[in-house]
């Protein structure tokens, strides 16, 4: 992946690299592609005990990424769309990840699922 054209830094440490996946496609038309990877770091000794090991194998930080997308942009939007993206990833996304527990959630998320379950049978 190249070098992120943008940076943003949340008030909790979480860091957010943009970088510009898009190109034109037809015409004067482009597609507008960033990639959005969060860094968020993790303190092992806050989360919740049944994490810490998972936390502890991530090194101290895991990471969250979103593709954010938008086709048939003409060639004299292409700035302002790319802007109206990264706001609306920033009010929304970035609210969650300023959160103390969206680190948790994620991990929880990511931890491989026991599919073995018990069946009662009379």
């Amino acid at each position: 992946m190249n070098e992120p054209f943008k940076t943003t830094r949340l008030d909790n440490g979480v860091i957010i690299d943009f970088f510009s996946q898009g190109n034109r496609y037809y015409g004067d038309f482009h597609r507008v592609k960033i990639c959005a990877i969060a860094t968020i770091p993790l303190d092992v000794e806050s989360l919740p005990v049944d994490l810490q090991p998972e936390a502890a194998r991530c090194s101290g930080v895991i990471k969250y990424e979103k593709n954010l997308e938008r086709m048939g942009v003409a060639t004299a939007r292409v700035a302002e769309v790319t802007q109206s993206l990264l706001d609306d990833f920033t009010q929304t996304v970035g609210s969650y990840l300023e959160k103390e527990s969206f680190a948790a959630g994620l991990l929880r998320k990511n931890l491989p699922i026991d599919t073995k379950r018990t069946r009662f049978s009379p």
